[in-house]
């Protein structure tokens, strides 16, 4: 059964969401678990190799010294695994990117370094007492389908949307590149996407609440330079297209709707 979501970004834009239930999150899970299986066991053969050179040495303190490095790497590999794939690759683990899913905050936006060590580091509680009952649990009863380092890091994990993109009728023209790519970085996928249905739906808009919203897009979105009062629609219409083709050339394309 699909769980539905609606929120509002810090930009009063509307989003829906599905978030993930038990099923998805288990897949990405078991994904996640065979890339880290495979690792940690190159740790285990190599700690072994080197527990058993300083047991040899006849010193139990490199012995132990070896043992703990062991041990503090058997917690610290897949606590590094999840926050640097979450942070880096925009909510997503390879599990989780494979089987469609990503996290977000409550209010649809992109979380932050703090939120996603925060709800990876509380696994060990969700973890409890074996294959993350306590989290299954709380994700059962919750209405957003969180466990608890979402309920703490105010995140959850929604399905990725599919990728088809609102139908954009241009109001400028934009014969040459107006941003450079270093002006770019800063609109993620999730940006570029909030970015389309705003251009899409813009004229259905009051004037006033069509220009707070641009002023407001284009504060967050881009650089200084590129928020000239009376020109915002300008330049966000530049950086949406701009970003559009640069997508259809690497993925092969995509619909509109």
């Amino acid at each position: 059964m699909e769980n539905r979501v609606t929120v509002t970004t810090p930009e009063h834009v509307k989003l829906e969401f599905e978030t993930a239930g038990l099923g998805s999150r288990a897949l990405s899970l078991l994904l996640d678990w065979l890339i880290l299986g495979f690792v940690q066991f190159i740790l285990i053969f190599f700690g072994i190799l080197f527990f058993a050179a300083s047991a040899n040495l006849g010193s139990p303190f490199w012995a132990s010294v070896t043992m703990g490095i062991f041990l503090f790497l058997l917690f610290f590999i897949p606590l590094c695994y999840y926050v640097l794939t979450e942070y880096f690759m925009n909510g997503q683990t390879v599990g989780k990117r494979a089987v469609g899913l990503r996290v977000v905050t409550d209010r649809g936006t992109a979380p932050g370094f703090l939120a996603i060590f925060l709800r990876n580091l509380l696994r060990v509680v969700d973890g409890l007492p074996f294959f993350y009952l306590v989290g299954g649990i709380s994700v059962f009863f919750n209405r957003r389908e969180k466990r608890l380092g979402d309920l703490a890091a105010g995140t959850m994990v929604v399905q990725k949307e599919k990728r088809e993109v609102p139908r954009v009728q241009p109001l400028f023209s934009h014969r040459e590149p107006v941003l450079t790519p270093a002006e770019l970085v800063g609109v993620s996928d999730r940006n570029w996407a909030l970015l389309g249905r705003f251009l899409a739906r813009r004229e259905e808009m009051f004037p006033a609440v069509r220009q707070e919203l641009a002023q407001r897009l284009a504060r967050s979105l881009l650089p200084p330079a590129k928020t000239v009062a009376g020109r915002e629609e300008f330049y966000l219409e530049a950086a949406y297209f701009q970003l559009r083709n640069r997508q259809m050339n690497r993925e092969g394309g995509f619909h509109e709707r």
